[in-house]
């Protein structure tokens, strides 16, 4: 994805899996978030300058464009209910229980998951591993 020189097909395309995951179409971008996350950005912004210093990007990828897209996804609107079935699509191996798709392969949950287990909960992910031992992920609407 991060290659793609065309950002709203990237954005089109990782919010469609999270339809599929939610088992519905209603998930959209809230454009009041995308502004704000976007307004609060510049640590984010440091550290992609950072890693592309660095070299951690294919050389192709527009750092700026990765960010939008960041900005974009971090901003869709879900409800209690689409968060609990995506996190059930992931208990299940990627199969949405609503509509029984798979809408993602056994190996890329495994991954997710993995990810998820070491830093979903940022700086507090080790204390959450060590209490919990679940996989989460936290947001800035408290949601885990």
């Amino acid at each position: 994805l991060l290659s793609r020189p065309d950002l709203p097909s990237c954005c089109n395309e990782v919010l469609g899996i999270y339809k599929a995951l939610a088992g519905t179409p209603k998930l959209q971008i809230n454009n009041a978030i995308y502004i704000a996350e976007k307004g609060l950005s510049d640590r984010k912004f440091s550290i992609g300058y950072f890693m592309k210093e660095h070299e951690v990007f294919p050389a192709k990828v527009k750092l700026k464009s990765v960010l939008e897209l960041y900005f974009q996804l971090c901003s869709v609107e879900l409800g209690t209910d689409d968060g609990a079935v995506i996190a059930a699509s992931l208990a299940n191996g990627g199969i949405c229980p609503l509509t029984n798709d798979q809408v993602l392969s056994e190996t890329s949950v495994k991954h997710l998951l993995s990810v998820m287990h070491l830093s979903g909960m940022y700086s507090y992910s080790g204390e959450w591993m060590f209490e919990i031992g679940l996989p989460a992920k936290s947001s800035r609407s408290g949601r885990v």
